[in-house]
């Protein structure tokens, strides 16, 4: 008969009956009678525990309790490798060990690995976990890494490095990946200035014409320019109006220009010698200790007449720079 809870109950009153009473009609009957109930029975849902009557479509068999729980057979496990159980081993048995010589706990059979698996806990994992020390050394290029004192292959932090310069910009490429924006620098220097080592020098060749442009603020100046030899020395000259410079050799001035040195042998001495003969005048410039001054005119075709006012002194310097 059917329970309340759903569940097939099967009584069997045995009564002192020979079945040699019962035809082959009424046997069959019988027969066919068990074997629907006990049909009926293999396929039913069962629930044990509290709210029988509410059973969860996909279970087979169901508990529900607050205060009691499910013990599962304890074995005694002495080897996870042996199935310990009646019959063949077959996946899925689930087992507690509680006085073997392995660990104890809740062991599952896994046919793959033909032995006994323990259900680990959170306790279980954190004591898989060795503590790690970790560190890294770089040599060169290469870093290598070592855990809890055993040593990795080194690795090539930069496998290669390639720099180029397009348009005045460095781009830099490791391991194939090129920088992002590149590094704006000076590749070269010309007209007149050279780059060395990372640094602009002045020097080297023109390549344009160019201008420096002063101002009466902003001026131009060489400091540090030794005395030259008039003998082999080139004279820079500038072209009015232009500001070109140009350089000029001082043999052709050596021809053309003649200086006299004379030193005044008494108060009030008016005449001095020229360098050479005189042809003109205008040619011919005077100075009195660094000074320019003028004079009256000539005497003969040699000999200068110093105006009045500047008639010298014992040893003024008399220097007479006549040209040709």
């Amino acid at each position: 008969m059917f329970g309340e809870n759903g569940q097939i109950i099967l009584v069997i009153i045995i009564c002192d009956i020979n079945l040699k009473y019962i035809n082959m009609k009424n046997r069959h009957f019988l027969l066919e009678v068990l074997l629907l109930v006990f049909s009926v029975a293999a396929f039913a849902q069962n629930k044990i525990g509290n709210n029988p009557t509410v059973v969860a479509s996909g279970s087979l068999l169901e508990l529900e309790s607050l205060s009691k729980g499910l013990r599962l057979p304890r074995i005694q496990l002495d080897n996870v490798s042996v199935w310990t159980l009646d019959g063949s081993p077959v996946s899925g048995m689930l087992i507690f060990n509680e006085t073997g010589a392995t660990t104890k706990g809740m062991y599952y059979w896994n046919t793959v690995d033909a032995k006994w698996l323990r259900l680990a806990n959170s306790e279980d994992l954190a004591n898989l976990i060795i503590p790690t020390t970790v560190s890294n050394t770089l040599t060169g290029n290469t870093l290598t890494t070592v855990v809890n004192g055993v040593s990795a292959l080194g690795v090539d932090i930069i496998k290669n490095n390639a720099l180029s310069i397009v348009n005045g910009v460095l781009t830099s490429t490791v391991n194939g990946i090129a920088s992002s924006p590149g590094l704006q620098i000076l590749a070269s220097a010309d007209n007149g200035l050279t780059a060395t080592n990372g640094k602009v020098q002045l020097g080297g060749t023109l390549i344009t014409p160019t201008t420096i442009k002063t101002s009466s603020v902003n001026t131009f100046s060489l400091q540090g320019i030794q005395t030259g030899d008039i003998s082999t020395d080139s004279l820079l000259v500038i072209v009015p109006g232009t500001g070109v410079i140009r350089k000029l050799s001082t043999t052709g001035l050596e021809t053309a220009v003649y200086k006299s040195i004379t030193y005044a042998s008494a108060d009030g001495q008016k005449q001095f010698p020229t360098p050479v003969t005189i042809t003109d005048p205008k040619k011919i410039q005077v100075y009195r200790n660094g000074i320019n001054i003028e004079f009256m005119g000539v005497i003969g075709s040699g000999t200068i007449d110093l105006e009045n006012p500047a008639s010298c002194y014992v040893d003024d310097e008399i220097k007479i720079i006549q040209s040709k």
